[in-house]
C-alpha cells in the first residue's frame, strides 16, 4: 500500500499530476454543487 501511495504522491508531484488533480477536484465540486442544487430543488418541490 506505501508503494501505491508513494507512486501517487510523485505523480502530483509533476507538472501533469498536478493539472489533473486540479481538473479532478473541479469536476468533484461541479457534481457536489449540482447535487446540492438538485437536493435543495427537490426538498422544496415537496413542500
Amino acid at each position: 500500500m506505501r508503494g501505491y501511495i508513494r507512486t501517487l504522491i510523485n505523480y502530483l508531484k509533476t507538472p501533469k499530476g498536478r493539472h489533473d488533480a486540479i481538473d479532478y477536484a473541479r469536476a468533484l465540486a461541479i457534481i457536489a454543487a449540482t447535487a446540492a442544487a438538485i437536493g435543495a430543488v427537490i426538498a422544496m418541490s415537496g413542500e
